[in-house]
């Protein structure tokens, strides 16, 4: 069996281990040692990534498309695009996720991951988040408004029946009709309740935690907001510590300031860095179709052209640690953690990939003091080097 060994500044998750090794062998992580001591294997090919970083793959629960392809396109070939476009910025597992469409186009989307799941990629797709349709018209955000509906039995039923197989994380506003009632049919199921694009109150989105949703889609984004007489949801999910919460940290959808607020009340272990990012990500400034609506990008920054609607994000998810890193000065293995360990246990993945440990899959990424990327491997193989 082929063994690699991988030695710099080795991030673990509770602190960076200097001069540490990583040893692979296959498609797993062996040993993680401090490197003081040579290398006692046999036949081994030694990566001496010097002062650099040996971190875990990042995973990203929250990416819609990236170099002029869409999740929504329910093309192998678009998603073939979107990975490669993943592994060039450490990413190494992620959630395709869905926008706000007809029930045959979400299915195509479905059908698409599920066909792509099969051939070797540079980045996995883990699975699907369903941000859309199940939202408040109030808080759409740019999701379509012709697609935004209410829950039904038999959309849901047939939803979950092609979702089988795949990890699923959906979205969804709990105080509009009768949503609310499926949030624990949905977690039965398997999948994972994200309270998002909602316009509830505190209360309500208190008892909806109580019925288990457990995950927050981009929180400040797209959500009834804090006031100190009348906390929304972000007062909600802010004041309880069972609740994982997204954050888009690319300085347009939160304020730095924003991000130690919530790692002030949550703590690190229940934040999720995600990137949000559409079919913009990695193209020239321009405008774009998003479905039936058009966005204009500029610079970092993505809007619908006519509401001015921030509509997404064009973020990587490795600027996302160095921006988390700039503005918050956390640990490294801390923001990192954000970006890998935490959605990972949102998941239900922790046990197998999410932070360099003996017996997980060898997902990697070498990182520059920059948190450029130099190289990452999913399962053992190099996947992407500049």
């Amino acid at each position: 069996m082929q063994k690699t060994a991988l030695k710099g500044n080795v991030i673990l998750e509770d602190k960076v281990l200097s001069g540490g090794v990583v040893l692979i062998e296959g498609e797993k992580i062996s040993t993680v040692h401090s490197g003081e001591s040579p290398l006692e294997e046999k036949d081994v090919s030694l990566m001496d990534y010097k002062d650099n970083f040996v971190s875990p793959g990042l995973v990203d629960l929250h990416h819609h498309g990236a170099l002029g392809k869409d999740v929504m396109d329910g093309e192998v070939n678009s998603l073939e695009q979107i990975c490669s476009y993943q592994a060039r910025h450490g990413v190494t597992g992620f959630l395709g996720t869905i926008m706000s469409a007809s029930l045959d186009s979400m299915l195509k989307a479905v059908e698409a991951v599920k066909n792509a799941r099969q051939i070797q990629l540079p980045s996995e797709i883990l699975g699907v988040h369903i941000e859309g349709p199940y939202s408040s018209p109030q808080r759409k955000g740019a999701q379509d408004p012709d697609f935004i509906r209410e829950m039904s039995q038999e959309e849901i039923q047939v939803l979950i029946k092609a979702l089988s197989g795949l990890k699923t994380l959906i979205s969804l506003a709990p105080e509009v009709s009768n949503n609310r009632s499926f949030i624990k049919p949905l977690i039965e199921k398997g999948a994972v309740v994200s309270i998002g694009h909602s316009d509830a109150t505190y209360e309500e989105a208190l008892e909806s935690f109580e019925d288990g949703i457990s995950h927050a889609t981009h929180l400040f984004n797209a959500m009834s907001g804090y006031h100190h007489r009348s906390p929304g949801v972000i007062g909600a999910v802010l004041d309880s510590p069972e609740v994982t919460a997204e954050v888009i940290a690319d300085g347009l959808h939160i304020y730095p300031s924003a991000l130690r607020l919530a790692l002030a009340a949550k703590g690190p272990d229940k934040i999720c860095l995600i990137t949000d990012s559409i079919k913009a990500a990695g193209l020239d400034d321009g405008i774009y179709q998003m479905g039936n609506q058009e966005i204009e990008l500029k610079g970092y920054e993505a809007r619908l052209r006519k509401s001015r609607t921030l509509a997404g994000s064009v973020l990587t998810l490795n600027r996302a640690v160095k921006n988390a890193l700039e503005w918050t000065g956390i640990a490294v293995n801390q923001a990192v953690n954000m970006t890998s360990l935490n959605p990972c246990r949102v998941i239900g993945l922790e046990h197998e990939m999410g932070s360099i440990q003996e017996g997980k899959y060898a997902n990697l990424v070498v990182f520059d003091k920059e948190f450029k990327v130099l190289e990452t491997y999913l399962k053992g193989r190099s996947v992407f080097k500049p």
